[in-house]
Formats: C-alpha cells, sequence, structure tokens
C-alpha cells in the first residue's frame, strides 16, 4: 500500500535529521522502495524516475545544508539523506527543534512568517526566525544561487551546516 502524505518521509529519521526540507510535493518512488528507509544512494534513482525536476531540488538542498559550499556535489550524491529529512506535512514537524526549511507558499496560511523574521534576499527572499526558513520553492528561478548564498551566510551558525 502507497504511503499518504501524512506517513512519507525521506531520508534521515526524525532523531537523526540535522534539517528538515517540508515541500508541498512528493517524488515518485519505485514500488519496491515505498515504507523503506531511503539513503543518498537512491537520490540518483529519485532523480531517474522523476527527472530534472527533483535533480534540481536535491541540488538546492545540498547546497544549503551541504558542510561546505564548494562540496555540495558529492554531499548531494554521498550524505544528503543521510543528514537531512524530507516531509511532505507539517504534523511531521511536531517534535523536532531543529532547522525547517518550509519550502513553497502552501503551508504559509498554516504556518505564517513571523513578524519578526528576518528577510534575506532581495529579488527573491527567504526569511529566517529561530529555527524556521520560510524560502521560495527549490527551483533555480524561484532560488537562484545568490539566495543560497546569503542564506547559508546568515545560517552558519546553524545545526545543519555545521554537525
Amino acid at each position: 500500500m502507497r504511503p499518504d502524505m501524512n506517513e512519507l518521509s525521506l531520508g534521515a529519521s526524525a532523531d537523526d535529521a540535522e534539517c528538515i526540507f517540508l515541500l508541498p510535493n512528493k517524488p515518485l518512488l519505485p514500488e519496491d522502495e515505498e515504507g523503506k528507509q531511503l539513503t543518498s544512494a537512491d537520490v540518483a534513482h529519485i532523480i531517474e524516475l522523476n527527472g530534472n525536476h527533483w535533480r534540481k531540488i536535491f541540488t538546492i538542498m545540498a547546497k544549503l545544508a551541504s558542510p561546505s559550499s564548494e562540496d555540495w556535489r558529492q554531499f548531494r550524491d554521498l550524505q544528503l539523506l543521510e543528514k537531512v529529512r524530507l516531509v511532505f506535512c507539517i504534523e511531521q514537524l511536531e517534535d523536532f527543534s531543529g532547522l525547517v526549511y518550509l519550502v513553497g507558499n502552501s503551508f504559509k496560511e498554516i504556518l505564517p512568517v513571523n513578524d519578526q523574521a528576518l528577510a534575506v534576499g532581495e529579488k527573491h527572499t527567504a526569511y529566517i526566525y529561530q529555527s524556521r526558513v520560510w524560502c521560495p520553492y527549490l527551483d533555480y528561478r524561484q532560488f537562484p544561487n545568490i539566495l543560497v548564498e546569503s542564506l547559508r551566510e546568515h545560517l552558519k551558525e546553524r545545526p545543519c551546516l555545521h554537525r
């Protein structure tokens, strides 16, 4: 049986995750991999099934979460899903106190940007408040490298970048 959005998560367990990305859409998964803990070795397979769109998503995640901005490719391909958790519904955030990226506009109605949030970026903007980052969808047009670099600079003391 296919897991629904409330059950599906990918990557690290909630206890082991250095950060979580709350995403509005899930990738297609191979039927034989549904329900099992996916690892970074599965990133290439997910990209193969879902195309360039998910390659971009994983790439931006890796650029944000990699301990070194120069090694994001190796991090994406070898460590991403061991360090990062992907979830698809807000309830999956309940007991997590680490850094959470709220991706896209889908969740802003339920978890609105705090009035005291720090705005990062100019043309493309993300907002940081405590352990939450409200950010654009993980696509190069909405989330260019300059925003990635700005967020990394503002979050350099956060656990997702320095565990």
